[in-house]
């Protein structure tokens, strides 16, 4: 009977780290402080004075003027326009892009309320298009640009933020490719808002879209880019103490209560918790215990006859839990000595505000704007009204609060700092149904530069993300899919920090990121510098390529083109005498489709094994410098496993490769231990020449091998890409490399041929294999490492 090791128990890593980059089970990750900041990127200008030909445009903005000349300056720049100018008609659908100009044309004041009309606008155009762009599966064919005017270094770096309200528009542009993969996003932030200067912006970034949030300051292109920064020093009289009072904007649960609770507990200073319905008696079900609340609860659930009345039951259920919730922490709170306090107040009603500021006297000496509301439902299920009342909380409560500031001098002057409260979600893009939530986030950022630069007012906005357990985000299990959670003690003690500090501007807390990304999210990560996780998104950036097509959970089709040469590994191998790319490489760019092509709600899985491979050589030869691989995967479920097909074919649509990709909930931890008899012995005089050839630079050639058992030299992944971050393999190269010399040795022909295997079953571990075997009476090859196997290959032959 064939022994079977079991490689779980070693320390290697998974085959395709890229499926999660935390354990499943333990959500909470450390975070990294991070700044954002403007970096010039140039680019090449389009190759041609018309680069939209053929591109239908629907312009919408609130600046009729504006939106006019800026529709002219595109004509000419080869596109077709239609426009939609406040209070008309929005156009028959059917266009390929919208550029929004939404506020840009019009300076901002302070509690303007114009940005409701324009978001409702931007709303009912993205509604009516996005049955159609969610069906389209050619990437980018369909575009959304949200032209900004924060100063053209997107709010940061010198100089006044003239429109910060483009905030909504920027943070709504970034979430918009969780529920459109296919789309493409880019927001072009402009220092003038002049129709010949946003035009040229509009025609460079839109052809091809790689940013995220590229800037145009004095005809100079810039990005944003992320990089670790730590906390400033505590700032001495920044510092709240005994004597002062920090409100806190819906501050009675979750993340503002933990956040309340740090405060009084750091500082010793009084705290103001506000929400929106009076404080919660002891009464009622708030005196009932869990269970019993918890049976009640199911009562009233049962009692609902009709969907009306069930979300009727469930409203009143969530607000009774609520209650409880505040009750709980008040009472908690007092009981543990710690002035904490409540006021009722819907930051949206600035009456509401204003009676708030007036019951604290001279005011509060800090204040942090943590209300928010989050209602995920995907974009197009969502009315102009729901989207405008959830950016209301953050926009109108902020506005409500510097105007309550402002309202008194000796307000003014007690006033230490403004902290606002932001998310991951508008700084990086959120979860699918956050669309709203994260356009109200950004915008607070960009507010709160306006406020510190035009008003002279301390604020700081601080970007989170999901805390564990804790805050608004309705759907935990699909939030911990895309960013790791921070542990709310981690949390309470890093905003302390932040809030002595005094700082101003914006700082950003990230920690891990999640196996949900599109390919346009990506890209929008390429300018992180400094997080752990850069080398996973690096290699999946790094095998991606050109995307052609994007359906999510189904189809992939992408086009990469490999320079001869320009990387070790592209300058080692031969198909008789022309320079080709090595099997390794095919494979492993075969392979790493497979992130991409995922079942719906992103589980778990492992790649276990690759099946029916074939390779034809001579379609590996680079046609004079480069070579052009298209490459199509498409996944579904087959006999209970999930499959991903995978062909690969040159500019010519022959193919070149295919295979499939298997996956299951565990991996192949139960390979049959390695052979120990049954090898060919070495025969003297017996090394038969293939038609391939190896410089042996990056792959040499084992000593005795392939005729006996063989020791294969170690080949790293900077032996391959000369890359700052080169992709660590699936299955080691020097393993296949040489098992395709000795298929190439001991498979006579008159043609290059095609290589084929059965199918390989790799382990934990197979990155990096020690010892190849083959058994002569099956003609299997075995990888063992430290003595386990963790590669087995059946098949493997080249013919002509």
């Amino acid at each position: 009977m064939t022994a079977v090791q079991d490689t779980s128990v070693r320390d290697w890593p998974a085959l395709r780290p890229h499926l999660s980059s935390f354990d499943p089970d333990a959500f909470v990750r450390p975070v990294t402080r991070f700044v954002w900041e403007p970096v010039e990127a140039p680019r090449p200008a389009p190759a041609t004075d018309t680069p939209l030909s053929g591109r239908s445009l629907l312009l919408v903005g609130e600046a009729r003027d504006l939106i006019d000349a800026v529709g002219a300056a595109l004509e000419r720049r080869g596109a077709r326009v239609v426009t939609r100018t406040p209070g008309s008609r929005l156009p028959a659908d059917g266009w390929d892009g919208i550029v929004d100009l939404n506020m840009v044309g019009h300076a901002y004041e302070l509690g303007d309320t114009t940005w409701r009309q324009a978001l409702a606008g931007t709303t009912e155009a993205v509604r009516r298009a996005y049955a159609r762009w969610a069906a389209e599966h050619r990437y980018g064919h369909h575009m959304y640009v949200a032209v900004t005017h924060l100063g053209g270094l997107g709010g940061h770096g010198d100089g006044m933020v003239p429109q910060p309200l483009g905030g909504i528009w920027s943070g709504l542009a970034k979430c918009l490719p969780r529920e459109l993969p296919a789309a493409g996003i880019v927001v072009v932030d402009v220092d003038r808002a002049e129709p010949e200067v946003i035009a040229e912006a509009v025609a460079h970034e839109y052809v091809r879209p790689e940013d995220f949030e590229v800037c145009y300051r004095a005809g100079r292109r810039h990005v944003l880019a992320g990089r670790p920064a730590p906390a400033p020093p505590p700032g001495g009289a920044a510092a709240p103490g005994p004597g002062d009072t920090v409100l806190v904007t819906g501050g009675a649960r979750g993340v503002g209560f933990a956040a309340a609770r740090a405060f009084a507990e750091t500082f010793g200073c009084r705290v103001v918790v506000t929400g929106r319905g009076e404080r919660p008696r002891a009464e009622g079900e708030i005196t009932l215990d869990d269970e019993e609340f918890a049976r009640r609860r199911r009562d009233r659930l049962a009692t609902a006859r009709t969907p009306a009345r069930l979300a009727e039951v469930r409203r009143e259920v969530r607000r009774a839990e609520d209650d409880r919730t505040v009750h709980r922490n008040l009472a908690g709170a007092a009981a543990d000595g710690l002035r904490i306090d409540y006021l009722r107040c819907d930051c949206t009603d600035p009456g509401q505000v204003e009676r708030v500021f007036a019951a604290l006297g001279a005011g509060p000496t800090h204040v942090v704007h943590n209300a928010g509301i989050d209602e995920p439902a995907r974009f197009d299920r969502k009315s102009a009204d729901d989207v405008v009342r959830t950016v209301d909380v953050k926009v109108t409560g902020f506005t409500n609060l510097v105007a309550a500031v402002l309202a008194r001098p000796e307000r003014r002057a007690r006033l230490r700092l403004l902290s606002n409260v932001g998310s991951l979600a508008g700084r990086m893009g959120g979860m699918v149904g956050q669309i709203d939530y994260a356009a109200g986030n950004e915008a607070l950022a960009r507010l709160g530069f306006w406020a510190r630069d035009n008003l002279g007012l301390p604020v700081q906005t601080l970007c989170w993300p999901t805390w564990e357990r804790l805050g608004v985000i309705a759907n935990y299990a699909a939030a911990v899919r895309y960013v790791s959670t921070l542990d709310p003690a981690e949390g309470a003690r890093l905003w302390a920090a932040e809030l002595a500090s005094g700082h101003t501007g914006e700082a950003v807390f990230l920690g891990r990121i999640g196996a949900v990304l599109s390919p346009g999210q990506l890209r929008g990560f390429g300018t992180l510098t400094g997080h752990p996780d850069l080398p996973r998104l690096h290699a999946l950036d790094h095998y991606l390529g050109q995307v052609e097509e994007y359906d999510i959970f189904r189809t992939l089709r992408t086009s990469l083109t490999l320079p001869a040469r320009h990387h070790p590994c592209l300058a080692e191998f031969h198909v008789g005498t022309d320079l080709a790319v090595p099997v390794s490489v095919v494979l492993e760019y075969a392979v790493a489709v497979g992130d991409w092509i995922v079942p719906e709600g992103w589980p778990l899985l492992h790649l276990r094994e690759l099946r029916a491979l074939q390779v034809r050589l001579a379609g590996l030869r680079f046609t004079g410098n480069t070579l052009t691989l298209h490459r199509e995967a498409r996944g579904l479920w087959r006999e209970g496993e999930w499959c991903v097909d995978v062909t690969v074919h040159d500019a010519t649509g022959q193919d070149v490769a295919s295979l499939t990709l298997v996956y299951g909930e565990q991996p192949a931890t139960d390979l049959p231990d390695a052979v120990s008899a049954g090898r060919t012995a070495a025969r003297a005089g017996q090394r038969p020449e293939g038609q391939l050839a190896w410089s042996g630079v990056v792959f040499p050639d084992a000593p005795g091998f392939p005729e006996s058992e063989a020791t294969l030299p170690a080949v790293h992944p900077d032996d391959l890409w000369t890359v700052p971050f080169p992709p660590a393999p699936t299955i080691d190269p020097a393993a296949v490399e040489a098992l395709v010399r000795t298929a190439d040795r001991h498979s006579p022909r008159t043609t290059p041929g095609t290589l084929t295997a059965r199918r390989l079953l790799a382990a934990p571990g197979a990155q990096r294999v020690q010892h190849l075997c083959r058994d002569d009476d099956s003609g299997r090859w075995t990888g063992t490492r430290e003595g386990v196997t963790v590669l087995l290959v059946e098949g493997v032959a080249i013919t002509d």
